[in-house]
């Protein structure tokens, strides 16, 4: 496969198919993971407080701001003597939380099979590829594309659930020397998953498959051409931690001012330390939206013309010579 040119392919199409733009920015959407973490705090004395009484964390022996710890106090009286508004409250942001989470995920979805119908379509000589177009093309594909995506959410749960425990006995009977043999599995398993979801989502809307058809053949490419695949997933990855950590340097740089402001007695000093770190993320947040939107087209794009490289290689046309 010519990777300059899949990649200069790619771009080209990206540049002038701007609508790819939008997909790109939906697609974002759907790329995002989320995670977290739980645990139980317990206090010495039967105390629920996270903080004492002198505004210093129970474990570890933090000092907070003085502002930080009167917020904390508030919230904690606000619980003691108005619970069920508080949980009310807590409830509420669940539910806007989870709202959230699954509109992400159908804007997600229609971005992602957005990204790869229309740079399909461009790689196949379209001329006039704008946003209705390529939305409407990329209709049939949706569902399947969508059911994919829930698929891989629930077999992540199941396959978390069953591995969780052999994993932590590993990490326990090898006193923690196998983190090293289950880092790089892991790395090198996560890295096949992410080839294999780009080029089934591909297979779903380039050859119109349904959804085990499309992982099956995504799966039989890789296997039978993992190669290429490698080079493109492992340029493509370094490419987006690059870029992103790139845009994500602004973003600390605005919050320098109300981090500062937070040391400060006086709630005028944080009103402004908040005013200008709000209007610099308010300002930055588009050009951070707009430059994730083509760097996540463009990975699109690669991926689409990489599948229909490897599927549908490009021939030389042969002209032969006529004798006179």
């Amino acid at each position: 496969m010519n990777y300059s040119e899949v990649f200069s392919k790619a771009w080209q199409i990206v540049w002038k198919f701007k609508a790819l733009w939008i997909f790109g920015i939906l697609s974002s959407c759907a790329r995002a993971g989320s995670g977290g973490g739980g645990g139980s705090i317990g206090g010495r004395g039967g105390s629920s407080h996270l903080i004492n009484s002198g505004g210093v964390f129970a474990s570890p022996n933090v000092v907070l701001p003085k502002q930080v710890y009167q917020w904390y106090l508030q919230t904690q009286s606000a619980w003691d003597t108005e619970p069920l508004g508080v949980f009310l409250i807590v409830l509420a942001v669940f539910f806007v939380v989870m709202a959230l989470v699954v509109l992400s995920l159908f804007l997600g979805v229609l971005g992602r099979v957005g990204v790869a119908r229309g740079a399909w379509l461009a790689d196949a000589g379209e001329e006039k590829l704008n946003f209705s177009r390529i939305f409407n093309e990329s209709k049939p594909y949706y569902w399947r594309v969508f059911l994919f995506f829930l698929l891989l959410f629930v077999a992540s749960i199941a396959i978390g659930g069953l591995v969780v425990i052999p994993i932590l006995l590993v990490i326990v009977f090898t006193l923690g020397l196998g983190l090293f043999f289950l880092i790089p599995l892991f790395i090198v398993v996560a890295f096949a998953i992410k080839i294999l979801i780009e080029q089934t989502i591909v297979a779903i809307v380039a050859e119109d498959l349904g959804v085990f058809a499309a992982i099956e053949r995504a799966w039989k490419l890789l296997v039978e051409k993992p190669w290429p695949q490698i080079v493109v997933g492992l340029a493509t990855s370094i490419g987006e931690i690059a870029v992103m950590f790139v845009l994500v340097i602004p973003i600390f740089l605005v919050l320098i001012p109300f981090f500062i402001s937070i040391f400060f007695q006086t709630d005028a000093v944080i009103g402004v330390g908040a005013i200008i770190s709000g209007a610099g993320f308010i300002l930055y947040l588009p050009v951070m939206i707009l430059t994730s939107g083509i760097l996540y087209a463009y990975i699109g794009s690669v991926w689409a013309l990489t599948f229909k490289r490897l599927t549908q290689p490009l021939t030389p046309v042969v002209v032969e010579a006529t004798e006179e």
